[in-house]
Formats: C-alpha cells, structure tokens, sequence
C-alpha cells in the first residue's frame, strides 16, 4: 500500500509494504509494525485496476481493463516518472509495450505488483521493455508473507534477475532496486554497424579476403566509448553490401538504416551525418566531429601544346600587335615618299607600299635588312620601330618559353551558380543531401535538387566525372583523400574540390531509437571532443594507412582509377627538354604556310595565264 500520496509526489518517492498493499492504507509515518520500510521508486501516477479504491491518489489514477486504457495517461510527467502497475491480467500493459513506441517512458521507473515471473520476462523482451532501464516486479512466493523482488537486466543479461525478499514487513538486503545499468555493462556485447569508408574506416584483408583488422577515427571513437562504457563492440557489415541504405518506396529502409530501423543492430557508425529525415527511425548522439560538404568535379584537361603560341599575350594584346602592323607599313611608306617627293635621296624600295609593309614584317620578328633608309626622318621612324619590336619580340620569347615548359589549366567551374548554369548532374552516395539541398535559401542551389541523384556506391559515380558528366557531392576530408589517394597519378590530379562549399554537416554515431544508451554514450563523446581524441585517432589511422602500403599491402581499393595522364619526361638535373607536344605549334604554322602559299602560286598561274 502506498503511503502518503500527496508527500510521495513532492518528494519523488514512496514508502510502501507489499503486503499491505493490497489489504489497507499504511500511516503517513511510513513505519510498518514499527519498522521502517524501504524508498522504492519515484513515481507520479499510478495504473490500478479493481484495487484502486483501496489507494488515495490525488495524481493519475487509472483503471486498466484493455489497451486502450493506458492511453488515457499522461506519460512522462515534469514532476516524476514512477508508474505502479496493480494489475489483475499483465496483457494489456504487454500489448501496450509492443504497439505503442512513442508514448512509452523509456526513461521511467516501472514498478509491478503481483506478478508472475513468465509476465515478467515477457515484459522485458517486448520492443520497449527491451529500452527500458528500471523495470522491477514483485512476484509472490509460496511462503506466506513472503516477496520475491526481480528487476530487468538489460545489457546484463536476458530475462530477469532477483535482487531482493521482502519478508515480515521489510528487505532482506538493503540494495538499489534501481541500480545504474548504463555506466557499467559489464562486458555486454553489442552489435555495431560499420563498412570502409576511407579515410574514417580502413580494413586490413587476409589474402583469402576476410577482415583482419579495422582501423579509423569513427572506428576509434568507438572503441573509446566500448571501453569507457565496459561492453565489446562487435563490428558487422551492412547485408548485401549497402552502405548507409536509403528509405524505399514501401517506407521500409535498407543498409545500415534498416538493421538501425530493424533493432538488428545497437550502433551505427561510418561518418555518419546528422540528418533530420533519418531522426524517424534512429537517434543520434552528440556529434563528436563536423565536415564541409564539398563538390568533386573533374580537373579540365589543359588546353592544347599548339595554343601555347599565342600564350604569352592577352586577346587585346593580339589585336593591339596587330594594329601596329598594319599601321606600320603605311607609315614606313608615308614617310620614305614624301621625303622623295621633297627632293630627298630614299632609297626607292621604301617608296613602295608592299615593299615598306614587307619591311616592317621583317622588323616585328627581328630580321635585319639590306637596304637601309637613308633620310633622316625614315632613319628616325625605323629605328623607334626597331626599339618597338625588339622589346616586343623579346617579351613574347620570354612568356613564351614559360607556355612550352608548363601547360595552361583551362576555365574551371569553382562556384554553385557556375554548376547551376553547366547543367551537370549532382551525384551522391544515397539520398542525405537531397533535402538540404532542397531546403537551401540559395536559389541556384536550390534548383540543383533537380539534377541530384543518388546512387549506392560512390564508385559508381567516378566514370560520370571523369566523363564531365557529373559532380560528386560528399565530406571534405573523404574528398581529399580520393583525389589524393585514387584519382593522382605522379602528382596530376583527375579531379578537384571547387572552390564554393555546400554546407557544414555535424558526424555522430547512429543509436536504435529510443536507446536507453544514449544519454551515457554523449556524456562519453563529451569527453572525447573535450580531449582533443578524435583529431588524433584521424591523424594516427592516416599514419597506419600510409606505413601499411608502404609495406607494399594493398588496402582493396586504394590504388588509382582510370590511369593518369601523360607525364613529362625529367632529366636528372630537373631540366624538362622541349618534346613534339611541346612545339607542334611551330609545325602548324609552317604547313599553315605550306598551304597559304601554294593557294597564291595557283592564284598568280591563273592571273599569268589569263595576261598571256
């Protein structure tokens, strides 16, 4: 019988006898045959059934008859979140605790009177009561008078465990009845989802391809929090292959998401992004990291060797080298004939228009002439036209041996409007960016969302890179590492991350939902962030990762993917000697010029011809 309602409510416990409880109210004193009896549980309402007019309640008191009866409760009070269950038949409170997920107090004190120890067990094998930390049954013995007490073990083990007698008005022992199942698990097992995903998860393979060992920051973290927690990680893989899953048409999920969904598994880690459409079907700790999402595009080929002529100088550049040309003949000319007009001894070359435009074509690529002005005003003009095309020529010769030696990188795309306006697919692994994308205020990343596709391998999405096809959208670091790791060869990168980022995404672990585990695992990650830990785990496996292929092992997929480039061919003294590629330019011009002459012989055949 539960003693002094009113003071068990604002004190947030209650003193009871559990042989009274069913007979009459115990004094307010809380003293029973004058002794004391024991604080139990903390509770704020209270599931009777036919016994409930033998208690005074002036909180929840509530009949139960069926199922439906204990939606009528207001669960997970502000004031406390003990429940007494008096109950003449367990099964609507056991069909309760399968059905309904969303309303059960996980975090409750759950006290049960008179029953058997099979209704106990069921209980604490039901979808909640297997997420419940204080469950404790009082189970009648054969000898009169006598309480066997029986609390759930949780992680400790299956079933029940008995903790405590209740005999002549008292406890045997004085014990917790409910005790901390959560700092310490004792060595349970739990199950953890995980797969490679470098550079957060490496695996070290046999050779007949099984798992040796795996290594990571993610893989480290959990380790830290298995051993500060006491439990055994054990690590499993998604079925089939899938990564984080994805959720299906029928509204079920796959991959990690559904052994999460499922309760087939206790964790989930792989760089793990908090994410709100995930929050239906799993809870996230505290997030332990954050990473920049960033767009993987390829690297633009660099623009052809024969280009590299006109290099040096800038489209305006051109066109003002050109004006100067043509300006120039006419002006040479200009100058030589009138001063033959005026008398003067110019030589009679330069008194001719193609003869002086000819003249000052020499002079733009250096070349000396014969004949040379002889007035003072031409002397003058040529030898300004001298000092023009030598400081050009020698500008041009200089810029353009830095061309030959080093290839030009072409116009890149490095902002969100620039992929906007490309048109080029968003390629992912799953569907995470989907939504956030959707909901950006920015409008051309906005309208990205209708280019985004995901897909269930990031390998799959590689080839539409390199392609120009696609970007890929992922973490920063995960970038960084494949560009570094898979898509260099001889130190010419394939791909790229564009300058303008998407957003910054908090990693944490995947718990099942409503874990009782997740208030201890974030005060555990606290620590972690604290100290500094994870970004030395990161630190320590990219060490691993890099004396490991050093030893000449491969790690599955590490090596590059689709070859490199062409390379330069260095000699010893780091001087890269002039190739074909680099000065096909000069063999174009010159069967550009092949061809433009012989148009000119035929021309000046039909002219001949046609005179004769």
């Amino acid at each position: 019988m539960v003693n002094d309602f009113d003071n068990m409510i604002h004190e947030n416990l209650f003193i009871f006898d559990i042989d009274a409880m069913t007979r009459k109210k115990v004094e307010p004193e809380g003293e029973v045959d004058g002794e004391v009896t024991s604080a139990l549980v903390s509770c704020s309402y209270f599931d009777l059934d036919k016994r409930a007019d033998n208690l005074v309640m002036e909180h929840q008191l509530v009949s139960i008859n069926t199922t439906d009866d204990l939606l009528k409760i207001v669960w997970e009070s502000s004031m406390c979140r003990g429940y007494l269950f008096l109950l003449d038949t367990p099964e609507p409170l056991l069909d309760y605790a399968n059905t309904y997920h969303h309303t059960w107090d996980y975090n409750g004190r759950f006290v049960l009177v008179d029953w058997t120890l099979e209704h106990m067990r069921a209980l604490t094998m039901t979808k909640n009561g297997k997420k419940t930390e204080h469950i404790v049954g009082a189970v009648k013995s054969s000898t009169e008078g006598e309480w066997m007490l029986y609390m759930n073990q949780l992680y400790w083990g299956q079933g029940v465990r008995h903790i405590n007698t209740w005999r002549r008005h008292r406890f045997i022992h004085q014990l917790d009845l409910f005790p901390d199942k959560l700092s310490d698990l004792q060595g349970a097992v739990l199950r953890v989802s995980t797969f490679m995903f470098k550079p957060c998860i490496f695996y070290r393979r046999a050779p007949d391809g099984s798992i040796v060992s795996r290594y990571g920051v993610d893989i480290e973290v959990t380790k830290a929090v298995a051993y500060l927690l006491n439990f055994t990680a054990k690590f499993e893989e998604p079925p089939d292959r899938k990564t984080w899953g994805s959720k299906l048409e029928n509204g079920s999920w796959y991959g990690m998401m559904g052994q999460l969904e499922r309760n087939e598994v206790d964790i989930g880690v792989a760089n793990l992004y908090v994410s709100g459409f995930r929050s239906d079907i799993l809870d996230f700790t505290a997030p332990y990291t954050s990473e920049m999402t960033c767009f993987l595009a390829r690297t633009e080929p660099p623009l052809p060797r024969w280009q590299a002529l006109a290099f040096p100088f800038h489209i305006r550049m051109w066109l003002a080298i050109l004006g100067g040309l043509i300006a120039s003949g006419p002006m040479l000319f200009f100058v030589a004939w009138c001063s033959g007009r005026c008398g003067g001894d110019e030589i009679r070359g330069l008194q001719s228009l193609s003869f002086s435009w000819y003249y000052a074509f020499g002079m733009h690529f250096c070349e000396a002439h014969a004949s040379l002005p002889r007035m003072a005003s031409t002397q003058i003009l040529v030898m300004f036209l001298w000092l023009y095309t030598m400081i050009l020529t020698i500008a041009y010769s200089t810029n353009l041996r830095a061309f030959l030696i080093v290839r030009k990188p072409p116009a890149m795309m490095e902002t969100i409007k620039e992929l906007y306006e490309s048109g080029l697919e968003v390629a992912a692994e799953g569907t995470v960016y989907r939504d956030g994308i959707a909901a950006s205020s920015d409008p051309y990343l906005r309208g990205l969302a209708r280019v985004y596709k995901g897909y269930d391998f990031q390998e799959d999405t590689f080839p539409l890179v390199l392609e120009g096809k696609a970007v890929f959208l992922g973490n920063q670091v995960t970038l960084e590492f494949l560009v570094s790791n898979k898509f260099t060869s001889r130190g010419i990168p394939r791909m790229r991350i564009m300058k303008e980022n998407f957003a910054s995404y908090s990693i944490a672990m995947a718990l099942q939902r409503h874990s009782p585990l997740k208030r201890k695992v974030d005060k555990v990650l606290g620590w972690i962030r604290q100290s500094g830990l994870v970004r030395h785990y990161f630190l320590d496996s990219l060490r691993q990762a890099a004396a490991y292929e050093e030893d000449g092992h491969s790690e599955d997929d590490s090596g590059s993917i689709g070859g490199g480039q062409e390379e330069e061919v260095v000699v010893a003294d780091g001087v890269i000697p002039l190739g074909l590629d680099h000065m096909q330019g000069i063999f174009m011009i010159t069967i550009i010029g092949w061809v433009f002459c012989t148009q000119v012989f035929l021309f000046e055949k039909v002219i001949l011809s046609d005179q004769s």
